[in-house]
């Protein structure tokens, strides 16, 4: 009997699926906590100056005035690239595509290949999005 990992184990996509949604939650967590520490940051020198009786410094621009949330710098960078959702679309097009090759190829996985056409579908809808609201002049 040979020992060693076993491809056709149905763990190996649960892990791949969790390991891709813990890494987007560790960076999430690391982008706060950099937003914290900053704010902290300036905490600390408005406190300072309160303490020694001179004026307070002005809120210094790093991103975070009138952000509620981290979500809300999400969105604001979305803004900021009109052409993101179209990119956004093509790769979840790309991805989606690759995924169902995969798990066709793939004989121990192959009747679940239909599972690709909804991250295919998705892209497809982004992509409706960016063509049916983007500006007409450009």
């Amino acid at each position: 009997m040979h020992s060693g990992f076993n491809w056709s184990d149905p763990i190996f996509p649960i892990f791949w699926v969790f390991g891709w949604a813990a890494f987007v939650l560790i960076i999430l967590y690391m982008k706060n906590k950099k937003r914290q520490k900053t704010l902290e940051l300036i905490h600390k020198e408005r406190m300072a100056a309160m303490e020694k009786g001179i004026p307070m410094p002005e809120w210094p621009d790093y991103d975070i005035n009138g952000k509620g949330s981290m979500f809300e710098d999400l969105r604001s960078e979305r803004c900021d690239n009109p052409k993101g959702a179209l990119g956004a679309g093509a790769i979840l097009i790309m991805v989606g595509a690759g995924m169902c090759l995969a798990f066709y190829l793939w004989p121990a996985v192959r009747q679940i290949w239909p599972i690709g056409l909804i991250v295919v579908f998705t892209g497809v809808g982004v992509l409706l999005s960016y063509l049916l609201t983007r500006d007409k002049k450009a």
